[in-house]
């Protein structure tokens, strides 16, 4: 029917809705017919109306019926109450797989420290420091094992603690921005320490002592950092893993959940730092007193975020999580016919090298064993630089970034020529751009295929050795100009080599080609080279943070390793190698999603195929339904 004999029919009924909305005491139930009625009427409108006011109207009405339902049911508690009551558990229960994987991280690390202290005795050294460890060491010998916990006075340890508790566990939190890798570091660092620390008690015959003293507090505030770690992990899993969201939706909604979450976490840190400046110290108290604490802090912690979220669950939640206004993307699959943002580029990069993310995994570990076997057989003398000591990593965090740089330029910029390591370099950078490549293209064009001809595949080849040795030589200058090559002409390219299997061309008219799409387009392609450029870099991090050179440790320990420095060295060299060739084929995915883009700009190829479809001016009004 028409828009306006539409309206006239269900005008009265409207303006009911409306009334009915102003009463002060609607009843509950009422409203909740009127819902499913509206609703009916703005789908209708949805489908033949989608850009009329009428649609407008009936949205707004519907959300208002909406909320009044749900404030109704609400009301019964007081928004502070419901928050605690309602909302956090179910949070905490759409949010259970980051529990459960932080909570597996923690317990890992910590049996991974008591091993190592284990098999090592000095290794709480390496974790806390000489100086600590010679404190713990004097006071067992004293017959006061935690008198460290009767050093400073009651408020000034409690203000310490506290602070120092929640700057940990803010940290843990933010730190998922950098796509969860820092909150894993953090759980895992913590989980160390927390396993060798203890196991230097149990090695000392001080065990049941320290328990019953540390535990006191350890109990909230270990939780704490598990749950911070939870809060963390589903932040940065929204960025990941935006599922049928964009990125950015996701990314909101990820960080609202998990900021409730460590919204719980605050006073129960808090009173971790009061027991343990105000009770702890009073070392001489009864077992069964401290064991009442110790559980009662346990049983607490597992009711409200493990049972209590799970009942609920059953129950059925009746809160209502405002996240759920924002649209879902129309679909997870790449459109490859769209003008695209860097965001959106970078976003797609990620949904592709998923599909292919065991491929990429086996080439990876192929490349890093072929690596190492040939670098440490001829003796390469390649040394690396690496964050051995956790506080280390906490009070200089930018050595993590100086590091990591000084260890990937030996093996990508201080070569020559017929170095092996560059011709290893070169053929890596081949099978690995090519399979990237042949991932785009294939995706890319799957409405019009191109034959894989032979004459394709000898285009291909030859484009992506060329490219490849192309890609390498601009590694070999030295100051200034080693900046501008890498940062400038390698993006180039790229977008050469994408450009010759995307329109299966020889590398000469590719390159004529790419420099034709560049116009216009240049911010964006540069953009998306630093942008994975950039979070590929993040990830090289965890190389060389104390947490690789712990398992070092832990091999070299439950081995028999008679050359300790080649068997370094080459558990550097597939580490990196490992990395750097696993994260690689993203620059290749992102650039070759970007092709399709900056062609849908300069030629609006996609635009000009859909004009037949447009029909007649009225369509532009909403109006092609009425007739």
């Amino acid at each position: 029917m028409r828009e306006t004999q539409f309206i006239k029919q269900n005008q009265a009924k409207w303006a009911k809705f409306e009334r009915s909305l102003g009463k002060p005491n609607t009843n509950a139930d009422e409203l909740s017919d009127l819902f499913v009625e509206i609703t009916d009427d703005l789908s209708y409108s949805r489908t033949f109306y989608p850009n009329r006011s009428v649609r407008v109207y009936l949205n707004n009405i519907a959300q208002k019926v909406f909320y009044s339902v749900y404030k109704n049911r609400r009301n019964k508690l007081p928004s502070f109450v419901a928050f605690w009551k309602d909302t956090v558990p179910q949070v905490i229960y759409e949010s259970r797989k980051s529990f459960y994987l932080a909570l597996l991280l923690f317990l890992s690390a910590a049996l991974i420290g008591a091993f190592s202290s284990y098999m090592d005795v000095d290794f709480p050294r390496v974790v806390m420091g000489d100086d600590y460890i010679d404190m713990t060491y004097e006071n067992i010998a004293n017959g006061n094992p935690m008198a460290v916990y009767q050093q400073q006075d009651e408020t000034s340890m409690f203000l310490t603690i506290a602070i120092n508790n929640i700057q940990v566990a803010v940290k843990t939190f933010l730190l998922g921005l950098f796509f969860c890798v820092g909150t894993v570091y953090i759980l895992i660092q913590n989980g160390i320490m927390l396993g060798s620390f203890q196991y230097l008690f149990i090695s000392e015959g001080v065990y049941i002592e320290s328990f019953f003293t540390i535990w006191m507090h350890g109990a909230i505030e270990i939780s704490c950092i598990i749950i911070a770690g939870a809060a963390g992990l589903t932040m940065g899993a929204g960025l990941v893993f935006p599922g049928t969201l964009s990125r950015l939706q996701s990314l909101q909604i990820a960080a609202k959940r998990g900021l409730m979450i460590m919204i719980t976490i605050i006073p129960l840190l808090i009173l971790a730092a009061f027991i343990e400046g105000f009770i702890t110290r009073y070392t001489g108290a009864s077992n069964i007193i401290r064991g009442i604490v110790i559980f009662g802090s346990f049983a607490f912690i597992i009711s409200y975020y493990v049972v209590y979220p799970m009942l609920k669950a059953r129950k059925g939640f009746t809160s209502f999580l405002q996240d759920a206004k924002l649209p879902a993307s129309d679909s997870n699959a790449i459109k490859y016919d769209q003008i695209k943002s860097v965001g959106f580029i970078f976003s797609d990069a990620f949904i592709l090298y998923r599909s292919y993310l065991k491929v990429a995994g086996g080439l990876a570990v192929l490349a890093a064993i072929v690596y190492t076997a040939l670098l440490t057989n001829q003796g390469a003398g390649y040394s690396f630089e690496v964050i051995q000591d956790f506080r280390q990593a906490f009070l200089m965090p930018y050595l993590l970034v100086e590091y990591s740089f000084n260890n990937i330029w030996q093996f990508f910029f201080d070569k020559t020529v017929v170095d092996i390591g560059w011709l290893l370099n070169v053929g890596t950078t081949a099978v690995m751009a090519y399979v990237s490549c042949f991932w785009v293209q294939k995706e890319g064009n799957k409405a019009d295929p191109t034959p894989h001809t032979a004459g394709f595949f000898v285009k291909t080849i030859t484009s992506t050795l060329v490219c490849s040795v192309l890609i390498h030589l601009c590694m070999l200058p030295s100051d200034f100009f080693l900046f501008l090559s890498v940062t400038f002409v390698i993006p180039i390219v790229l977008l050469v080599l994408v450009t010759s299997f995307n329109e299966n061309q020889n590398i000469f008219s590719a390159i004529g080609r790419a420099f034709g799409l560049m116009g216009g387009n240049w911010a964006t392609m540069m953009g998306v080279y630093l942008a994975i450029m950039g979070m590929a870099f993040i990830f090289l991090f965890m190389v060389t943070a104390p947490i690789a050179i712990f398992y070092l440790s832990v091999l070299v320990s439950s081995f028999p390793i008679a050359d300790t420095a080649t068997f370094q060295e080459g558990f550097y060299i597939f580490l990196y190698i490992f990395m750097i060739t696993f994260l690689f084929p993203l620059v290749f995915a992102g650039m070759g999603i970007g092709f399709y883009s900056f062609r849908e700009t300069k030629e609006a190829g996609s635009l000009f195929s859909e004009i037949p479809n447009i029909g007649l001016r009225r369509v532009s009004y909403g109006m092609e339904r009425e007739a």
